[in-house]
């Protein structure tokens, strides 16, 4: 008899034996919380392990909500298919096993999201320096909002950070943004952005999406305002176009048919200045959004061209009219002067295009060589014309013979006269005689 040994011994085998039951049936779930994107299949898979006999399978909900979803059962697994995952999916879905009477259950919490694209930015037309332009950043089909956060960079710089404010989201939706922006002078040439995260740290989701904005050029600078060069010498030009993509630039100078493009990398290059090469030229910065230009004046520096002198007359005028003596230059930084050969000049300011001189009732003590001259810091070219002043002709008219000869006035001399009697009293004599008839 082995009395209270017995007992002890037997109890320890029964609560072996039933330990080692329980051990011997494992039901598994996979995945247990599965995070899925709105649109894609979830396949859950129910496994058991360890059972002897025969299992049979259950799937339900929490909550009295539908799975919709096919389950398919083969001895000791069972497939739950999920199609087309929607917001309503955000759901605990349980499977229960059972095994020889003995029920087991293990549940699968789906956590749903919906980020299907990057945001989309319109393209703007430009982004101007010191001007407020309104920048729209647009979300599609996204899940849960709340937990979106857009933030609006220039480079690497943020500059504003936005956040729908909203509690409780129950279905996918379209949201935008919106931004009042003032770029600055130095935010140019750096991209706009932008970039849209969604972040679900209770279930480990952090993701993000970020897109440029196109759009067409805005500020455009150029390297020189002013610029200028010597006869013979290089002159370089940079011009700089703010846009996404990044402009196309192409200078032109005006004026000339067909248009040349003289750019070379963005650069304006001169070489060997000519004054043929002076004149305005044009940035022209392009890009799909858009185009602008900006144009800015080549000087040449060197002596001035021979100036023009010009007499508002055809022919040589006539004593006692007005004439008006012009003096002329198509270069800018030149000083004109219109002067007679020997006299005071009539001189213009620096960058006036003419001079004139005129001389309202003209004698001919006004005839002579008057003088145009171009002066510049690098030299004097100068060009003449010759006036000629016609006299003013002052007619006698002689009275019809035999009239009184009027006494003898002015210029007209007493020999003169003398001499017309003459000739009249002889051609009077002929005819008489002429008239004569034989009886």
């Amino acid at each position: 008899m082995c009395g209270v040994k017995c007992i002890t011994f037997a109890l320890w085998i029964n609560i072996l034996s039933v330990i080692t039951e329980k051990n011997d049936f494992i039901l598994e779930l996979t995945p247990p919380k599965p995070v899925i994107h709105v649109g894609s299949d979830l396949e859950l898979t129910c496994r058991v392990n360890a059972c002897p006999g025969n299992v049979t399978f259950m799937w339900t909900v929490l909550l009295d909500n539908s799975h919709s979803g096919r389950s398919k059962d083969e001895q000791i697994v069972s497939r739950l298919l999920i199609r087309n995952i929607t917001v309503k999916h955000s759901i605990s879905v349980v499977c229960k096993a059972t095994c020889e009477g003995k029920p087991r259950q293990r549940t699968s919490a789906i956590q749903v999201f919906s980020f299907p694209q990057d945001p989309v930015l319109p393209k703007i037309k430009s982004l101007i320096a010191n001007q407020t332009q309104k920048l729209s950043c647009t979300l599609y089909n996204v899940f849960p909002l709340n937990r979106i956060q857009i933030e609006w960079l220039r480079g690497d710089k943020i500059l504003h950070v936005d956040q729908h404010e909203t509690f409780f989201d129950d279905h996918v939706q379209n949201y935008s943004f919106v931004f009042n922006y003032t770029p600055s002078v130095l935010d140019l040439g750096k991209n706009i952005s932008c970039k849209a995260t969604l972040n679900m740290p209770e279930i480990g989701l952090y993701k993000t999406r970020n897109s440029n904005a196109e759009y067409g050029p805005g500020t455009i600078s150029i390297s020189s305002n002013n610029p200028s060069v010597k006869l013979g010498e290089h002159l370089e030009i940079t011009c700089h176009a703010d846009g996404n993509p990044k402009p196309t630039i192409l200078w032109w100078k005006e004026e000339t048919e067909p248009a040349q493009n003289k750019s070379q990398n963005e650069k304006l290059i001169i070489n060997n200045a000519s004054w043929s090469q002076a004149g305005w030229y044009r940035c022209d910065a392009s890009n799909p959004v858009g185009r602008k230009q900006m144009r800015v004046k080549v000087i040449v520096l060197g002596p001035p061209k021979i100036p023009k002198i010009q007499l508002s007359h055809r022919g040589d005028p006539k004593e006692g009219e007005n004439i008006t003596i012009l003096c002329s230059s198509d270069e800018g930084a030149v000083k004109l002067t219109l002067y007679r050969q020997s006299q005071s000049a009539a001189s213009g300011a620096v960058n006036e295009p003419a001079v004139l001189l005129n001389i309202p009732s003209v004698q001919i003590t006004d005839e002579g060589i008057y003088i145009c001259e171009a002066k510049n810091d690098f030299g004097i070219k100068s060009c003449t014309i010759n006036i000629t002043v016609e006299a003013q002709q002052h007619e006698v008219k002689m009275p019809d013979l035999p009239v009184a000869i009027l006494p003898a006035v002015g210029s007209v001399s007493l020999l003169t006269i003398a001499g017309l009697l003459i000739q009249y009293f002889r051609k009077k004599a002929r005819i008489n005689s002429s008239n004569i008839t034989l009886s």
